[in-house]
């Protein structure tokens, strides 16, 4: 996701990695509505919340696979593979392909 985030008024106030992981949940799970002048207001629905607690717990059944899995991208915009480390090493059998 390419988002940039505007500076806040306070500079002393940093957007730290937790705020940034709340802008992008809210960007993939939420639903937005057009305020006008351009801008859009995102909000968590309940059947956004919903889809997020599932996505949540398919995630948690499998961290221990995650932990020994990579991705090559290209450019960061593009999938290029998917695959388990082995012994520390990239293994790419059975890797799955997919683009964006």
């Amino acid at each position: 996701m390419d988002l940039h985030l505007l500076q806040h008024p306070n500079p002393a106030h940093h957007i730290s990695s937790a705020e940034y992981l709340q802008v992008e949940l809210l960007m993939l799970y939420g639903e937005s509505f057009d305020i006008g002048e351009g801008k859009h207001y995102t909000s968590l629905t309940k059947r956004g919340y919903k889809r997020l607690l599932k996505d949540m717990h398919h995630v948690q059944q499998h961290l221990k696979t995650l932990q020994s899995t990579y991705l090559i991208d290209a450019d960061g915009d593009k999938l290029v593979t998917v695959g388990q480390r082995f012994n520390g090493h990239p293994s790419t059998q059975g890797a799955r392909r997919a683009s964006h």
